[in-house]
C-alpha cells in the first residue's frame, strides 16, 4: 500500500470515528436518545421493522450528508470555501431549526400528534418519520465537531481534494453518526440489555421533550446574538404562535373528527403560521458594532478572562511587541465550543498562566459570517471550530486539537512564554494589518 492509499484510509477511519462519536454529542443525543426509546417501545414487533426503521434513519443520514457533500462540491468548484457548521451563520437557518426542534419538543411532550415526529409513528408510514428523524440529527450534528472528525472535515472540505474523495468523506461521516441505531436495530442482543417497555416510557418521552426545548432554546440564544433584540422577542411571539397552530391540530381536528373538518383546521393551522411568519419574523442580521474596542494589557479583569476582540492589525502589533496571542475560534451556535471554554479555558489554572506569561488572550468569534476569519481559519487548515492557536511573534503558530484540556493549554501557554518571555515583550507600535 502507497502512502496516498494509506493517508487516504486513514482519514476514512478518522471520518467514520468522528461520526459515531458526535452521537454523543449535546447537538445530536436527544434525536439519537428518542429512536433508541423508539426500539424499545416497539421491542415486541417483528424484528423486520426495527430493521426496517434502522435502514431508514441510515438513508436519511446518508442522504443528507450526501447532499452537504454535493454542496461542497458546488461551492468548491466556484472558487469560494465552506466551513464545517457554517451554515448556522446564517440567521435564517438558525430560525428554522430553533422552529422545528421546537415543534418536535411539543410532540414529544404531547401537545399534538403527527405522523412525523419523533417516535416515528405506529405503522409503516412511520418510516418516513425515523427518515427525516435521520435528517434533523444530521443537520443537528454539523454545529458539533468531534475527536477525529477534524481532521476528516478539513480534509474533505480543502481545496486540494478530488470531488470522489469529499464524497467519500461525507459518506463515511453519515455512516458513523447512523452506525450506533443502525446496530442496535439489526443485533437483537443488544435489545436485550435495554429495559423493559412499561408507563416509565411515558415519562421518559416528555423528558426528552423537554432535553428538545433545551436544544431550541440554545439554537435561539444564537439567533439572538445574531439579530436585533425586538426582532429576536418577535420571534418568540412566532413560536407562541405556531405552539397554539400545532395544539389546534389535535385539540379541533383530531382522527375522532371528519375528514372535511380535518383538513379545514389544518389550513386554518398553516394559514395563522404563514401570517405569523410574514408579520413576526426579521432575520436581517445585527449590524456590526462600529465602535473601536480599547487596547488592554490586562488578561484577567473582576477575576475572568479579558478576551480582546478579534483585530488583525493588534495581533501585528503583538507580534511586532514580541508579545504571543491565544486565539480561541469560536461561535454562540458551536456548543463544543461553549463547553471547552467554560470546563477548560475558564478556569483559575488557565487565568493564573495568562497572567503570568501576559500571554494575549484574543476571541476570534465566528457566530456571524465573517470572511475574514473564514480566512484566519483555512490558513490553519481547519474547517470548522473550535479551534485553538497561538500565535507566536517569530511568524509561527502553536495550533491545537479541538479537543482540549485545561493542563493541555497551560502547558503549551506555558511553552510559548519560555520562547518569548514577559521580560521581552515591547511597547507595541502602530503598524498595518498582517494575515497570518
Amino acid at each position: 500500500m502507497d502512502e496516498t492509499s494509506f493517508t487516504l484510509l486513514s482519514y476514512i477511519g478518522a471520518a467514520f470515528l468522528g461520526g459515531v462519536i458526535l452521537n454523543v454529542m449535546p447537538c445530536v443525543l436527544p434525536v439519537l436518545t428518542m429512536k433508541v426509546f423508539h426500539v424499545i417501545e416497539h421491542a415486541a414487533d417483528a424484528p423486520r421493522q426495527n430493521r426496517m426503521h434502522g435502514l431508514a434513519y441510515t438513508a436519511g443520514v446518508m442522504a443528507t450528508f450526501l447532499v452537504f457533500a454535493a454542496a461542497v462540491i458546488a461551492v468548491r468548484a466556484s472558487g469560494e470555501s465552506f466551513g464545517w457548521g457554517m451554515q448556522f451563520q446564517s440567521p435564517a437557518f438558525v430560525a428554522g431549526m430553533t422552529a422545528l426542534i421546537f415543534a418536535f419538543g411539543l410532540n414529544s411532550l404531547g401537545v399534538f400528534e403527527f405522523t412525523v415526529s419523533l417516535d416515528g409513528g405506529q405503522s409503516g408510514e412511520g418510516y418516513f418519520g425515523t427518515f427525516v428523524n435521520g435528517i434533523v440529527a444530521s443537520i443537528m450534528s454539523t454545529p458539533c465537531s468531534a475527536p477525529f472528525l477534524g481532521s476528516a472535515a478539513a480534509f474533505a472540505l480543502g481545496s486540494g481534494a478530488e470531488w470522489w474523495q469529499t464524497l467519500l468523506m461525507f459518506s463515511f461521516i453519515g455512516f458513523g453518526l447512523a452506525s450506533p441505531f443502525l446496530l442496535i436495530s439489526f443485533v437483537p442482543a443488544i435489545g436485550k440489555v435495554l429495559p423493559r417497555p412499561g408507563a416509565w416510557m411515558e415519562t421518559f418521552k416528555k423528558l426528552m421533550g423537554f432535553t428538545l426545548l433545551a436544544a431550541a432554546v440554545w439554537l435561539y440564544g444564537t439567533l439572538q446574538a445574531q439579530i436585533s433584540r425586538d426582532a429576536a422577542t418577535l420571534f418568540l411571539g412566532f413560536l407562541l404562535v405556531l405552539s397554539v397552530a400545532l395544539w389546534s391540530l389535535d385539540t379541533f381536528g383530531g382522527l375522532l373528527h371528519s375528514f372535511a373538518r380535518r383538513m379545514t383546521v389544518r389550513g386554518l393551522a398553516a394559514a395563522l403560521t404563514i401570517v405569523a411568519g410574514f408579520y413576526l419574523i426579521d432575520l436581517k442580521p445585527q449590524p456590526k458594532a462600529t465602535t473601536v474596542a480599547v487596547a488592554s494589557d490586562a488578561v484577567v479583569v473582576d477575576g475572568h478572562i479579558n478576551w480582546a476582540p478579534f483585530d488583525s492589525s493588534r495581533v501585528e502589533r503583538e507580534r511586532t511587541s514580541k508579545r504571543p496571542v491565544f486565539m480561541d475560534f469560536t461561535a454562540e451556535w458551536c456548543a463544543n465550543c461553549k463547553a471547552n471554554e467554560r470546563l477548560f479555558i475558564e478556569t483559575d489554572r488557565i487565568r493564573e498562566v495568562l497572567e503570568q506569561t501576559k500571554i494575549l488572550p484574543m476571541k476570534a468569534d465566528m457566530t456571524n459570517e465573517n470572511e475574514e476569519l473564514d480566512d484566519w481559519l483555512e490558513k490553519l487548515g481547519r474547517s470548522g471550530i473550535p479551534a485553538y492557536v497561538i500565535y507566536l511573534p517569530d511568524g509561527s503558530h502553536d495550533l491545537l486539537p479541538e479537543a482540549i484540556t485545561t493542563e493541555m493549554l497551560a502547558e503549551r501557554l506555558l511553552a510559548a512564554a519560555e520562547k518569548f518571555p514577559p521580560s521581552g515583550h515591547e511597547k507595541p507600535a502602530t503598524t498595518a494589518a498582517l494575515t497570518p
